[in-house]
């Protein structure tokens, strides 16, 4: 690449050298040349100056191009920098992305890894917790197989009444019930019943065990005190008069029991406290 400026002296150079040799001749031929050589010579000269004059304004324009060329090469080179530069980034954030996916990928290996341990885990606790159910059934069948003690069963019933686990102990008594209804102890069993119900506040519930016991084991010596639980729980509810029968039987039918004693007892109380009628008063006409 050159200059315009240098273009121009070079061109200027050379126009000198070629005009000077036609200045010499025409130094030479002055003296003998005619006129009309004299205006055909300067013609000449003007078409070569002027044929000069063109290819220096072409050189002009090429050095204009030439200039412009190279600030469009410049542009694009600066172009191709920038662009290399976002390659450059983006070959940078797409290893990002392959390093995050590579990482992603990992855990949902681990993920899956983990997935199939803990169904490995699932199917092992499935398989213990059948074997137990087979374990239970069999020590189950084996306590049916074996022979009940009806004596140990209700001691154990009324161990947990006296411990205050009333509803434990209702249960249990219902099972001797179940297990053994014709035992010498069934109508103790029934009539703790109605002791749990009337623990745990059923007191119309409770009326209704004590009744069975009355009703059902006639020969149980839980009588008395079943007939007594009745009549006081009755009483409890306000139902003085049922309370009062009841009382009576107690004290009428088993006199020499401490039950009876408690009967006659409230029923004295019952007749202290016995709210008075009082008539109305007519006023004497005048």
């Amino acid at each position: 690449m050159y200059s315009l400026k240098s273009s121009s002296s070079a061109f200027e150079g050379k126009r000198r050298r070629f005009l000077f040799p036609f200045l010499v001749l025409f130094l030479l031929v002055g003296c003998v040349a005619t006129t009309k050589d004299m205006e055909s010579l300067d013609a000449r000269l003007t078409v070569v100056s002027d044929r000069l004059s063109g290819i220096e304004d072409r050189l002009e324009s090429m050095e204009e191009r030439i200039t412009l060329l190279e600030e469009r090469e410049k542009r694009v080179e600066a172009t191709f920098k920038a662009f290399r530069t976002r390659l450059a980034d983006t070959e940078a954030s797409l290893d990002d992305l392959k390093g995050d996916l590579r990482y992603l990928r990992d855990g949902v290996e681990r993920s899956d890894k983990a997935l199939s341990d803990l169904g490995d885990r699932v199917v092992q606790l499935e398989a213990r917790l059948v074997a137990l159910e087979k374990g239970v059934k069999v020590i189950e069948a084996r306590e049916e197989k074996k022979p009940v003690d009806p004596q140990k069963l209700y001691d154990t019933a009324l161990q947990l009444f006296r411990a205050g686990q009333y509803l434990d102990a209702m249960e249990a008594f219902k099972k001797f019930l179940r297990e053994f209804p014709e035992h010498n102890l069934a109508g103790n069993a029934q009539y703790w019943i109605g002791e749990c119900l009337l623990a745990m506040g059923k007191k119309k519930e409770a009326i209704l065990a004590f009744d069975k016991v009355v009703k059902g084991y006639p020969n149980s010596p839980k009588i008395p005190s079943a007939l007594l639980k009745e009549g006081l729980t009755f009483l409890s509810l306000g139902d003085r008069a049922v309370a009062r029968i009841l009382l009576k039987r107690v004290v009428d039918e088993y006199p020499d029991t401490d039950q009876a004693k408690i009967a006659a007892k409230k029923l004295r109380s019952l007749a202290v406290s016995k709210p008075r009628t009082t008539k109305k008063r007519t006023k004497s006409k005048p």
